[in-house]
């Protein structure tokens, strides 16, 4: 009786520890846009969905493309966008989205080995700063497709206008 309830103490706290250590943040809509042609760097993309206090996103992570991650906004200046670091990393409860256009995560520095190509995944992790991970698997889409689904002209479809 003693070792049952010594056993079922130690559990508890396991448990206990478990679900204090738990991420209150999840991602997921996770895309990587394809590189193009002659470049070294891309886009990606990603919802958070966070609940509880307030949390900073402090890096993200994409080992098997590259180690260059850097997290970054769009601002107009001179009527022309253009890419700053992340201005706002807070999430606080609710989701978050980032997109094209909009506060995205930067793949820089793609050895020409490591290229993603379009259908591929690729796990995305984030790092928050109360010690939280979260990953998803990124799905390489075609700058069409990420185009499509941002609701503007690909493109293909730039090409047709001229």
């Amino acid at each position: 009786m003693r070792k049952a309830l010594i056993l079922s103490a130690i559990f508890m706290a396991l448990t206990q520890t478990a679900v204090a250590e738990e991420s209150t943040t999840t991602v997921d809509n996770c895309v990587i846009q394809e590189v193009l042609p002659g470049k070294d760097m891309t886009g990606a993309f990603v919802t958070f969905h966070h609940k509880g206090p307030q949390v900073n996103i402090e890096s993200a992570e994409i080992p098997s493309i590259t180690t260059h991650i850097e997290l970054h906004s769009m601002e107009m200046k001179d009527n022309v966008m253009t890419m700053i670091p992340l201005t706002s990393p807070e999430l606080n409860e609710g989701v978050r989205e980032f997109k094209k256009g909009g506060d995205h995560v930067m793949v820089m520095s793609i050895p020409e080995d490591k290229m993603p190509k379009v259908g591929e995944t690729h796990t995305m992790t984030f790092n928050f700063s109360d010690g939280t991970k979260a990953s998803c698997d990124a799905i390489v889409k075609s700058v069409d497709e990420i185009m499509q689904e941002a609701g503007k002209a690909g493109t293909a479809d730039m090409a047709h206008q001229h």
